[in-house]
């Protein structure tokens, strides 16, 4: 395991929790653990003597090349094309004769519509069990596995695990991935990883699909608070269905009816990596979806690769989607600013950081205050000069 990725996002309460570095350890001692993952230890037994073992010494760090949370920022990959899109109604192909706009029945028809289209011969996806409402991972292989156990993405689950088992277990060739934003980030630091023995991933990645995302839940806690709230049993419960559109937590009960629920309620019960995170509405994957934005009674989705754009065209000539150029596209512009605000905000944890370090270490503090310059502008009205001294600077006479 990277040192790097210890101290760096695992102590400071950074991981986005999507299993990309589980799934490339290629010693198999990341387990998925309730904030970050959890590195096992192992002992040689020699006699009486115990010793713990280091065992990510001589490590290629694959689990470095994948996490999405090693990068400073993430550039959008640039808009092909933003539509509103709603599921046809197409009778007993698929459950619910009605025209559907939730994400999730959006992302349903691409999924069936990249299989019928051979662009695809499998993809990760959530569901829920039944018995105990948690989050499972299933490699879907068929149309009726895709439509059977697409979950809600607000539990949350570890996503990029289950590659190995598409890719080793069941070969496949053409996977897609459907994920929060930052399981997209993830697969998008996977592919520019400059090592070929992450080929065998690189090359069954096919496409990745984004749902619009403002933080996943703890599965447990969620649960247990949920079934407090409504003061239900948890056996009554089919599933749960999380809607930032309503800011509602939907039970589905097994009697057909519903109870709901403030998201504002459940908020809490965040994961703490969450916090840190700067993409809402999915701007390294192929395609993403979601309500920000959307015509009434539709979503709205989002194209950025040939590969979104083709899995798209595919649904729509099959007639499993149709399409409406209304977008609110101040909406989206929103969640832009709402992600600059969020940047800065992490700008200003980090600075705290090097001022800890600059502590300890007197030519740090250089470093510190072009930060400092950097987050409050103080640079208007300077001369070219006057800012060339200030980076020339290392803040060791004392004057500052």
């Amino acid at each position: 395991m990277s040192k790097r990725l210890e101290t760096e996002v695992w102590a400071l309460d950074r991981c986005c929790g999507c299993g990309d570095c589980i799934a490339l350890c290629s010693k198999g001692v990341l387990h998925n653990g309730p904030e970050a993952p959890i590195l096992e230890k192992r002992q040689k037994n020699l006699g009486l003597s115990h010793t713990t073992l280091d065992t990510c010494t001589f490590c290629p760090r694959f689990c470095e090349m994948g996490c999405p949370r090693m990068e400073e920022e993430w550039a959008a990959l640039e808009p092909w094309r933003v539509v509103s899109a709603r599921t046809r109604p197409i009778g007993a192909i698929m459950a619910g004769g009605v025209p559907a706009g939730e994400p999730g029945d959006v992302i349903k028809r691409l999924l069936v519509a990249a299989m019928a289209a051979g662009l695809v011969d499998g993809a990760i996806v959530s569901d829920v069990d039944p018995w105990t409402l948690q989050p499972q991972l299933k490699v879907a292989t068929t149309v009726g596995e895709v439509v059977d156990t697409l979950g809600t993405p607000y539990l949350w689950a570890p996503t990029l695990t289950a590659m190995n088992e598409a890719v080793y277990e069941l070969g496949l060739q053409a996977l897609a991935v459907v994920g929060t934003p930052c399981v997209s980030q993830g697969l998008r630091k996977l592919r520019a990883a400059d090592n070929s023995r992450l080929d065998p991933y690189k090359k069954a990645l096919r496409l990745s699909i984004a749902e619009f995302c403002t933080g996943v839940y703890k599965p447990d806690l969620t649960i247990d608070a949920l079934v407090e709230k409504m003061e239900i049993g948890r056996h009554a419960v089919k599933r749960l269905e999380a809607s930032p559109r309503d800011g509602l937590l939907t039970a589905v009960l097994w009697d057909g009816t519903t109870r709901t629920l403030p998201l504002s309620e459940v908020e809490g019960l965040m994961r703490l990596g969450c916090a840190r995170c700067d993409d809402y509405v999915g701007e390294s994957a192929d395609i993403a979806v979601g309500t920000v934005g959307a015509k009434e009674g539709y979503a709205t989705l989002i194209v950025r690769s040939q590969a979104g754009d083709t899995c798209l065209r595919a649904a729509l000539n099959m007639g499993l989607l149709e399409v409406s150029d209304e977008v609110d596209l101040a909406a989206l512009n929103m969640a832009s600013r709402e992600k600059d605000r969020r940047q800065r905000a992490q700008a200003f944890d980090k600075l705290t950081m090097m001022m800890l370090d600059a502590l300890a270490e007197p030519l740090k503090r250089a470093e510190v205050k072009k930060a400092f310059i950097r987050l409050y502008d103080k640079s208007e009205g300077k001369s070219a000069r006057a800012l060339l001294e200030e980076e020339n600077c290392n803040v060791t006479c004392g004057q500052c």
